[in-house]
């Protein structure tokens, strides 16, 4: 079954499971959900095939704007700084490799460039703009680098003390958690993300951070190999865990778990947040990230979330591929989605929207790129019932049905996203 599709058909359980039952229904949203449980997949095929039927030709009215003429006579100067960016990108590959380590150094150089030349919060959104605009006039490394920058100047901007906490799980990493040298595949994933998060506060050193890799039951004891790697290196803030170990010792986070066959993902973040918010800290606020163990989202761009939630009514902050100002790269370039998976992902949306609402109007819940604050896991993730690949959507339901007081309990911040597809390991 296609995975749109079972996710679609996730969001129905969690209706039923959740809304349905405490009367949040609504004679709308039962037609939906009647209609996607009974959805199969040569149905599926033909709504896909004749959705572009319903949607209108352009993308929207004209946007608002609230600029005057000076700013555009402003615009009409060379920008000697931007010159000199567009020239240093001008042979840079359209894609980034996940595998190069250079590639990798190149884009954190091209990030501290643009935060030496566009010093404020208000020029580097300029310039965010001005590539977003475009996306496929520009290297993949201009894109990632103008959010590091962006992220890292936002972190800096925030004077509340904050320790963070990335969760990364782990299942049959053990090529990609390698170097290229040992596997082709390899991206050396472990050191990369410890240098990613050196590089974004090395200017904050009232704030921590630290990271935990979970095995997830991986046949390849890629959690072994991670601890051989933390070990050799020296890391005194990188830890792995064994979801094996919770189920063993009765962890409330194992509940339903007979062995880590009954994860998928879910169980192995799950764990790692429950592990986050019961360690021994400093007096900071506490944020945990979790993502995905690959590169496709450098987490130096976790300034974006950590500013989200900064508001005080925001609980969680979402990394997004496709809302406005995301940027979806694959071998090709900033090319975005196929048309076909553009085509599911606006038919899963329009499911998600009207069963879940309380999710609110972020179209990518799926990335593997969220900080929620720590305040609100605990109770929340007692009640967690998926293990699965689609537990996001449940946890984010959960909080925003625990939590919610009427602001904006889940914000989303658009990120860089880089396709890593040749060992992709959970579906």
């Amino acid at each position: 079954m296609d995975s749109y599709l079972k996710m679609m058909k996730r969001m129905v359980d969690l209706y039923d499971q959740h809304l349905q039952q405490s009367g949040h229904q609504t004679e709308k949203s039962d037609r939906v959900a009647s209609f996607i449980r009974d959805l199969d997949a040569p149905e599926y095929d033909r709504v896909l095939a004749g959705l572009p039927t319903l949607l209108s030709q352009g993308q929207g009215a004209v946007p608002r704007y609230n600029f005057d003429q000076d700013c555009i006579n402003r615009l009409t100067q060379p920008d000697d700084r931007w010159i000199r960016i567009e020239e240093m990108v001008t042979i840079s590959p359209v894609s980034l490799d996940l595998t190069d380590k250079n590639q990798a150094l190149q884009t954190f150089e091209l990030a501290d460039l643009l935060l030496d030349l566009y010093p404020s919060e208000n020029e580097l959104t300029g310039i965010e703009n001005r590539v977003v605009a475009e996306p496929q006039k520009y290297p993949a490394i201009l894109h990632l680098a103008v959010k590091l920058a962006l992220s890292k100047t936002q972190l800096n901007a925030l004077t509340t003390q904050i320790h963070l906490t990335v969760v990364v799980p782990l299942f049959k990493e053990h090529n990609r958690i390698q170097s290229r040298k040992i596997h082709p595949a390899g991206e050396d994933f472990i050191r990369r993300k410890v240098a990613e998060l050196n590089w974004l506060y090395d200017s904050k050193a009232d704030d921590t951070f630290d990271l935990i890799f979970v095995d997830d039951g991986c046949p390849e004891k890629s959690g072994l190999i991670a601890s051989n790697i933390i070990a050799k290196e020296g890391y005194g803030n990188v830890r792995v865990l064994f979801l094996e170990h919770a189920i063993a010792s009765g962890s409330p986070m194992a509940k339903g778990l007979k062995s880590t066959e009954d994860s998928q993902k879910g169980g192995a973040i799950q764990y790692g947040l429950w592990e986050a918010i019961h360690q021994p800290r400093k007096q900071a606020e506490l944020i945990v990230l979790y993502t995905d163990a690959d590169l496709s989202t450098n987490i130096g761009q976790a300034g974006l979330l950590i500013k989200r939630l900064s508001n005080k009514k925001t609980l969680c902050a979402l990394g997004s591929r496709y809302d406005p100002g995301g940027i979806y790269c694959t071998p090709k370039g900033a090319q975005g989605l196929s048309d076909n998976d553009r085509l599911k992902l606006i038919f899963r949306h329009y499911v998600r929207a009207e069963l879940l609402p309380q999710l609110g109007p972020g179209v990518d819940t799926q990335c593997g790129f969220k900080a929620i604050k720590a305040e609100v896991l605990a109770d929340t993730l007692k009640q967690m019932v998926d293990k699965r690949f689609s537990f996001d959507m449940e946890l984010l339901l959960l909080i925003t049905l625990n939590y919610d007081q009427g602001g904006r309990t889940i914000a989303q911040a658009p990120i860089v996203w880089i396709e890593s597809n040749a060992e992709s390991n959970f579906y």
